[in-house]
């Protein structure tokens, strides 16, 4: 494009000046004036995982003001992988990568957890890339592609000072003894059961201040006198113990399990309901003077054998294994009817706990964490995904799934 100038004021040219200045700024094309910006890098995400699946656990992704004598990194990956020490690298980029010690696997919540202890300080005030190089392998034995786990910041200062115990509290519930503590800063805590000269540790969480734990009972001999300590490790390796708190474990128990409950069938109601159990013990079982109980009335389960590892449904006298709008139980599944109803007035589809009862004391239950009331959810039942698990919320499916009578959840 061609201007001629000729015939224009002073006036006339400042003008033009401005409108091609404003439509060089509105087109994104404005020099950088912000010199504070000049080669900063983009922020990292924090939030999204890394190679493999990997993420931050102790310290998080994203913390900040991490002691520089932080005595170890945890990392979880959804799967198993190999993960020896010169693969991981800490604080890289930096004036100088931390050392770490060879990596210790252990379950976690979401996968596998590596704990890695580090060999030196960090950076004081500074941010620390955790980085995955080259040398871990997956489980088909595949290299995994190196990349940044996660990065945090790190404090001034070491911390010298050990964590504060509070609101520690524990509580018998069932076939578990629920323990529930909390710190004033994150840290590692672990649960310490004693009784008879047996001696328990149960992991309780890494990189928490509020800790909400089920330990089975099974862990201690039944009816005897017992001792729970709760431990706490900051993130410096400072130590803290709680002092024994007593209590009585309860008289034992058939390896009986509450596995899935159909509340709302697509058959009949409650003629289709069903609440199904396991024997997860390696002998035979009999039910005899076991009672099934809903919040409102109970059933004593009729004389009847379930065989180690099999699943059993107690379920109403009108129940029709074969009644065509729900699928019908694996074949062999054992059947203990009790009357026109389960519990009161059936199962309740608005969520409702059913438990499982020997005298006074509770073998299993559902605390009816899920509503099925809706149409949407007929024929679809709750089941619990982790069977050797305390009951818990956690240990359910937190919405109606397809059923399997007779069968492992899906």
């Amino acid at each position: 494009m061609r201007i001629d100038l000729d015939g224009f004021d002073l006036f006339s040219l400042f003008l033009i000046g401005s409108i091609f200045g404003l439509l060089f700024v509105l087109s994104g094309c404005a020099p950088e004036t912000d010199l504070t910006r000049q080669g900063r890098a983009p922020a990292a995400d924090v939030s999204a995982p890394g190679p493999a699946g990997g993420v931050l656990v102790d310290p998080m992704a994203g913390a900040a003001d991490v002691p520089v004598n932080l005595a170890a990194v945890v990392i979880r990956f959804p799967a198993p992988i190999t993960l020896p020490a010169e693969a991981l690298h800490v604080c890289a980029g930096g004036p100088a990568a931390v050392p770490v010690e060879a990596p210790e696997a252990s379950a976690c919540d979401g996968g596998v957890c590596f704990r890695a202890a580090l060999g030196a300080p960090l950076p004081a005030a500074a941010s620390c890339r955790v980085e995955l190089g080259a040398g871990a392998v997956d489980g088909d034995g595949q290299a995994v592609p190196a990349g940044l786990i996660g990065l945090f910041g790190t404090a001034a200062a070491a911390d010298d000072t050990p964590p504060v115990l509070t609101g520690v509290a524990v509580e018998v519930a069932g076939p578990c003894i629920g323990v529930r503590f909390s710190t004033d800063e994150p840290a590692t805590g672990s649960i310490v059961l004693a009784a008879d000269g047996v001696e328990s540790v149960v992991p309780a969480g890494a990189g928490l201040t509020d800790f909400d734990v089920a330990v089975p009972t099974s862990l201690l001999p039944p009816s005897v006198a017992a001792t729970v300590t709760v431990r706490a490790v900051d993130r410096a390796g400072n130590p803290v113990e709680s002092a024994p708190l007593a209590l009585t474990t309860p008289p034992a128990i058939p390896p009986l399990v509450i596995t899935e409950v159909l509340a709302n069938p697509a058959g009949p109601e409650p003629a289709q309901e069903y609440v199904e159990v396991r024997n997860l013990g390696d002998a035979d079982l009999s039910l005899e003077g076991l009672v099934i109980q809903d919040s409102r009335g109970a059933d004593t389960l009729p004389a009847g054998t379930l065989v180690a590892g099999a699943y059993g449904l107690v379920v109403t006298s009108a129940y029709d294994p074969q009644g065509g709008a729900d699928p019908p139980p694996r074949p062999r599944t054992a059947l203990f009817r009790v009357d026109g109803r389960i519990g009161a007035d059936g199962l309740s589809n608005g969520g409702e706990a059913v438990r499982l009862v020997q005298g006074d004391t509770v073998v299993s239950s559902y605390g009816g964490w899920v509503d099925v009331s809706s149409s949407a959810w007929a024929g679809h039942s709750v089941h619990r995904l982790v069977e050797t698990a305390c009951d818990r919320a956690d240990a359910w499916s937190r919405t109606p799934l397809p059923p399997t009578p007779g069968a492992p959840a899906p």
